[in-house]
């Protein structure tokens, strides 16, 4: 259906930031017909009628195209009727969806909290070191081929359910998602049931409370031994860092370090970061810097300004 609004369709889906969407892809004028074709390709995507994305994202959506439009001498009667439609919904539950858009027939859809911050964790939203090691599995399949693998600070949920998704072909062995935060696991099992519906465990990933500071206590002997580690986003924290290496030792030894772990972080606190390194090289680790994939061979809209490093773990 997006034809020619292809890649607004696809920021839209996963509220990519308005004033940053590709509005020069759009040509104006757009005659009557091509006005509804935008609207049915947002607003009145099938995906964002079943589970919308956040009303005031949509409001914002929708008076960015007005103004992108402001020249033109007539407006599509659907776009005042989503805006109006939109500001007379009642009032925002806390939560919401995004869409991320894979390849043809291929997405993940997320609810999410529409705040940062919610029940007192941010794990409830995905952030975008997610995102950018979610681009570096897909231009590497083969590091997640035939791997069992758990996350440690999953959050929503979204690497474990895009190692899963069928149309990928990803082959990865069995996936389990932790988190700390039993409100992430509670959103992460929806987010699953979402996604994959009824298909059996061994074709869905897991997902489970893990602490870090409680790791040995986990039911590990339930689970396939664990090829490999994935985290995103945990470490902006310097709280968490002594429970994280913690975690990390009892992983490796618990493997006799035929283990390896993909670590990706968004670069807030240089300091942080540093430490962080500085910990796992006395702790005898070998840390490998891996490339960014670039915004032209992203599979996400996403931003790319952003400074995320990824790194492999290894001892």
């Amino acid at each position: 259906m997006a034809g020619k609004f292809e890649k607004l369709q696809q920021q839209f889906l996963c509220c990519y930031p308005v004033k940053r969407m590709a509005w020069s892809t759009v040509h104006m004028p757009l005659v009557w017909k091509e006005q509804q074709e935008l609207i049915e390709s947002t607003c009145g995507h099938p995906l964002n009628k079943s589970h919308p994305v956040r009303r005031s994202y949509q409001e914002a959506f929708l008076k960015q195209l007005m103004h992108q439009l402001k020249d033109q001498e007539e407006l599509h009667d659907d776009i005042y009727g989503s805006l109006c439609g939109r500001m007379a919904e009642s009032p925002p539950t806390g939560y919401a969806y995004k869409h991320y858009l894979l390849q043809p027939g291929s997405h993940i859809t997320l609810r999410e909290s529409t705040s940062f911050v919610n029940e007192g964790t941010t794990g409830l939203c995905t952030w975008e070191a997610a995102l950018a090691l979610a681009d570096y599995i897909l231009e590497h399949k083969t590091i997640v081929s035939g791997r069992n693998i758990v996350e440690l600070g999953a959050g929503a949920g979204l690497l474990g359910i895009l190692l899963k998704l069928p149309a990928l072909e990803l082959q990865t062995g069995e996936v389990l998602l932790t988190d700390g935060s039993e409100p992430c696991v509670q959103l992460m099992r929806e987010n699953i049931t979402l996604n994959f519906g009824t298909h059996s465990t061994e074709e869905t990933p897991q997902a489970e409370q893990l602490r870090w500071d409680a790791v040995s206590e986990f039911p590990w002997q339930k689970y396939a031994e664990m090829d490999l580690l994935l985290a995103a986003d945990v470490i902006y924290d310097d709280s968490q860092l002594d429970a994280l290496l913690k975690a990390l030792d009892y992983l490796y030894s618990r493997r006799n370090n035929q283990l390896e772990t993909l670590l990706a972080s968004t670069v807030r606190n240089a300091e942080t970061l540093r430490k962080f390194m500085s910990a796992l090289d006395i702790n005898g680790y070998k840390v490998t810097p891996c490339s960014n994939v670039s915004a032209c061979a992203s599979h996400f809209c996403r931003d790319h300004t952003a400074a995320v490093q990824i790194i492999s773990i290894r001892r």
